[in-house]
C-alpha cells in the first residue's frame, strides 16, 4: 500500500520504485495509463512495418491493383463496451452492447494491397450500471443506486444506463489479399452529439413504478479520439476501439473511458 492513498495498488507492489513514497494512488495509476497508452502506439508502428513487409511479398506474387475499388461503402459495427476507471463502489454491467454505423471511401494507393480510407459515422454507446449520475457544486459523479427507499421498502430497478452518440471521422489505413484476407489500423475522432442518461425502477422516495430520462448533462468531454483496428476475411472482420478520452471533463466527473471490441461487417 502507497503511503497516504488509502488504496491497495498492485502496480506499486510488484514495483514501488515507479512511484514515490508519498505518490499515492492518483500517480501510480496515471504513470500506468501513460505506459499503456505509449505501449499501444508502439504496437501500432510495430503491426504498419509488417504488413509493408507483406505488401512486398504479397505484391511480388501478382497484380493486387483491382483489390480495392475507389468507391463509398457503407459498414456496420456492433460492439461490447468495458467501462476503465470506475469509481470503487460502482459496479458497470460486463455486456454494454453498442453500434457503429458510416460511410466511408477508398482511396488505392497505386497497384499495392494498400488502401486509405476515411468517412463519416455515427458512434452509439449504452453504458449500464448501479448509479444514476448526479451533479453537486459543478460536478457530476455516479451515485450508487440504494437498496431501499427514503421509506425504508424496498427498491429495485430494470435498469440505469449512461448513453452517448459521437459523429465520428474515421481513417484507415487498410490492407488486402486477394484470398480475402484483411486489416485496416487507423484512428477515430468523435463529436459528441447527444448525451442522456434512463433509469427504469422504483422510486427513491416512494417505490412507485418510475421512468424517468435526463438529457442535459453537464461536463461531458465534447471530443474524443483514439485508435481503431480490424482485422479479418471479407466482410466480417472482429473490431477493436480504444478511446484515449475520458468521457467527462478533467476533475468535473468521473475518468472512465470505454474499451470497444466487437464484429464488423464492412464490404469494403
Amino acid at each position: 500500500m502507497a503511503a497516504d492513498c488509502g488504496h491497495f495498488c498492485y502496480f506499486y507492489y510488484l514495483c514501488p520504485q515507479t512511484c514515490p513514497f508519498d505518490c499515492g494512488y492518483l500517480n501510480i495509476r496515471l504513470h500506468y495509463s501513460k505506459h499503456l497508452t505509449l505501449s499501444l502506439m508502439k504496437k501500432l508502428l510495430l503491426i504498419v512495418t509488417c504488413l509493408m513487409m507483406l505488401n512486398t511479398i504479397v505484391s511480388a506474387q501478382g497484380n493486387s491493383g483491382d483489390l480495392f475499388k475507389d468507391k463509398i461503402a457503407m459498414g456496420v459495427d456492433v460492439f461490447n463496451d468495458m467501462v476503465m476507471d470506475a469509481p470503487a463502489d460502482i459496479k458497470f454491467r460486463g455486456f454494454n452492447p453498442g453500434a457503429n454505423i458510416y460511410a466511408m471511401r477508398n482511396f488505392p494507393l497505386g497497384k499495392s494491397n494498400f488502401a486509405f480510407a476515411a468517412g463519416i459515422g455515427l458512434g452509439m454507446h449504452n453504458l449500464f450500471s448501479n448509479s444514476t449520475l448526479q451533479d453537486t457544486s459543478g460536478v457530476s459523479f455516479f451515485s450508487k443506486i440504494p437498496d431501499k427507499t427514503t421509506g425504508g421498502s424496498d427498491l429495485s430497478y430494470k435498469k440505469s444506463k449512461l448513453s452517448l452518440t459521437y459523429l465520428d471521422v474515421p481513417a484507415e489505413l487498410r490492407f488486402k489479399t486477394e484470398s480475402g484476407f484483411r486489416i485496416a489500423i487507423g484512428i477515430k475522432v468523435g463529436y459528441l452529439i447527444n448525451a442522456h442518461t434512463k433509469y427504469k425502477g422504483d422510486d427513491f422516495e416512494d417505490g412507485s413504478k418510475t421512468k424517468i430520462k435526463i438529457s442535459s448533462l453537464p461536463n461531458m468531454q465534447s471530443w474524443r479520439f483514439g485508435p481503431n483496428m480490424q482485422i479479418g476475411y471479407k466482410w466480417v472482420n472482429l473490431t477493436a476501439f480504444y478511446s484515449l478520452s475520458k468521457v467527462f471533463e478533467e476533475n468535473l466527473g468521473p475518468q472512465i473511458y470505454p474499451i470497444s471490441l466487437g464484429l464488423s461487417l464492412r464490404p469494403f
